[in-house]
Formats: C-alpha cells, sequence, structure tokens
C-alpha cells in the first residue's frame, strides 16, 4: 500500500472520529440549550399561574383568545395584566416548540452516536499509524518528521473545511427560512394599515391576526434555524479563531422582541414594521457571517493546496 493510499484511510478515519466527538459536543449543547429552555417554561408557567389567580381564571384560560376576539377601544386592549399575560403565553409558547424542536435534534444526535463504533474507529487508525510507521522507516529522520507534520495539519484543514460548509448550508437554511418571514411580515403589515388606519372592520380584523398567527410560526421557524446555525459557529471558532471573528448573540431569542406589545390595536402596524426591520438587520448579520465563513474556506483550501504541494515534494524525493 502507498503512502497516498495509507493517508487516504487514515483520513476517512479521522474524519468519522471527528464527527463522533462533534456529535458528543452537540449532545452536551443541546442538553445545555433544553435544560435553559425547560427553565424559561417553568418561569412563564409560574408568572401566569400568578396572574390567572389574581384576575379568578381557570387554568384553561386562554390569554391569547381573549385578545383575538376582544372588540372595544384601545384602552380596554391595553389593559395592563392581559396584555402581561398574552405576551407570556406567546412567549411560552414558542419555548414550547424550541423544546420540542431541540428534543428532536437531541433524539437524532444521539440515535447517530450509537450508531457509531469509536473503539472500532480507534483501532483502526492505530493500525494504520503503525503501517505509517513502518512504511516511514525508508525515510531519512528529518524528513519523516516533516512528512508527519504536514499530514497532520492537512487532516486538520480536511475536518474543518467540512465544518465550514455544514455551517454554510445551516446558515443558507436560516436565510431562507427569514426571507419567507418577511414575506409573511409583509402580508401581516398590509392588513394592519387597512384595520388600523382605514378602518377595515371584524374581517380585516380576523384576516390581520390570521397573519400574526402565520407570522409567529414563521418566526419559529427562523429561531430554530438560526439556532442551528449557531451551534454549527461555535464548531468552527472552536478550531480556528484566525481571520474568523462572529457575533452571534443576535441569533438567538429574537422572536421574543415580535411578541413584545403585538396585540395593541394602534401599535401593531408599528410593530410589524420594526419586526420587519429587526429581522432584516438578522438577515444582514448572518450574510455578513456566511461572507465570513466563505472567505475562512477559501483560506483553508489554499493551505490544502500548499500542504499538498510540500508533501508531494518530500515524496518525490524519496522515491
Amino acid at each position: 500500500m502507498t503512502w497516498n493510499q495509507l493517508h487516504k484511510e487514515q483520513e476517512e478515519v479521522f474524519i468519522q472520529l471527528k464527527r463522533i466527538e462533534k456529535l458528543n459536543k452537540q449532545k452536551e449543547n443541546l442538553t445545555e440549550q433544553l435544560t435553559h429552555i425547560e427553565r424559561e417554561i417553568d418561569n412563564y408557567n409560574l408568572e401566569l399561574k400568578k396572574i390567572r389567580k389574581k384576575l379568578q381564571h381557570l387554568d384553561s384560560f386562554s390569554f391569547i383568545n381573549l385578545i383575538q376576539s376582544w372588540t372595544g377601544k384601545q384602552e380596554e386592549l391595553r389593559a395592563q395584566k392581559i396584555d402581561k399575560a398574552a405576551i407570556l403565553e406567546l412567549k411560552m409558547n414558542e419555548a414550547e416548540k424550541m423544546k420540542e424542536d431541540l428534543t428532536n435534534d437531541l433524539v437524532l444526535t444521539t440515535s447517530e452516536l450509537q450508531k457509531s463504533d469509536q473503539q472500532k474507529l480507534n483501532n483502526k487508525l492505530e493500525l494504520l499509524i503503525a503501517k505509517k510507521q513502518i512504511w516511514l522507516k525508508e525515510f531519512e529522520p528529518d524528513k519523516a518528521l516533516k512528512l508527519q507534520q504536514l499530514e497532520e495539519e492537512e487532516l486538520n484543514c480536511s475536518k474543518l473545511k467540512i465544518e465550514i460548509e455544514e455551517a454554510r448550508a445551516a446558515g443558507k437554511d436560516a436565510i431562507r427560512i427569514l426571507s419567507s418571514t418577511l414575506k409573511v411580515l409583509d402580508s401581516a403589515s398590509n392588513y394592519s394599515t387597512w384595520d388600523t388606519f382605514l378602518g377595515g372592520g371584524l374581517l380585516a380584523t380576523h384576516l390581520k391576526h390570521e397573519k400574526i398567527d402565520e407570522s409567529k410560526n414563521k418566526m419559529h421557524q427562523a429561531q430554530i434555524a438560526l439556532q442551528r446555525f449557531k451551534n454549527e459557529l461555535l464548531d468552527i471558532q472552536e478550531m480556528s479563531t484566525r481571520h474568523l471573528t462572529i457575533n452571534t448573540d443576535g441569533f438567538v431569542k429574537f422572536a421574543d422582541y415580535f411578541f413584545d406589545d403585538i396585540f395593541s390595536a394602534w401599535s401593531t402596524h408599528t410593530k410589524i414594521t420594526s419586526s420587519k426591520e429587526h429581522i432584516s438587520r438578522v438577515l444582514s448579520d448572518v450574510r455578513n457571517t456566511i461572507l465570513k465563513i466563505e472567505q475562512k474556506l477559501q483560506l483553508v483550501e489554499q493551505k490544502q493546496i500548499e500542504l499538498i504541494e510540500q508533501k508531494n515534494s518530500i515524496l518525490m524525493l524519496n522515491k
């Protein structure tokens, strides 16, 4: 078996082992995220129970339904406790959806880990390294050491390239969903204008709330897509920080902004407009982040070419 054949086989095993390492890290991150979201749900439930007790309503009472069926003046719709409870209920519903998605991700990650035989791969890797050591005995010691160093760098480049490509795919998925969310908000904004400023009546009010419900679903899809994008970016940043500084703080929990004060009849149009502006900013951040990681990908690919050329140079000299 030639050196290049040994290296190719070693690279395949190395990437599989790194995949297992990544899955274990993802499992840890998802578990932490689920713990956090469960605490949020408990807090929302606690706050809602306090308000329900004050209002002497049953636990099954839905503040969202009350708001959406309520007709009356601006002052009535802005009743402090009802408004606060409706927002809490919305945020709790979003948190429960997020919990469901994160749980599904955790199940898939755990399932993939269970199918992996890490010990078998480690044994195979050790055997390949032993074969390489035998092969290297024909080399001068300094050339053998240099070749090993080059191959180690090449393996790390291969792994980083895969991580960047996976992050880019997650980022493009987030862009697709965010763009779709903007279209839905545009429609909701049109109905809100008709209802708020043009006196659209009950039909416009009903259509507006339908669009707001659709917007909530889209916001959730965008939220989980951004969470997954952020998780992929963490893997890249842990592997390499050179030429890559990314701030992902704005990628998570941005849906909360949409929920605050969304039920006020007078402010709905303004709020939707503000939400559209906020999503546009997040979209811009995601696009800029993808540009950064694509630049990093170019650097990695160029580095790979240089390493292969240096390695081949050494191998040719020893034929």
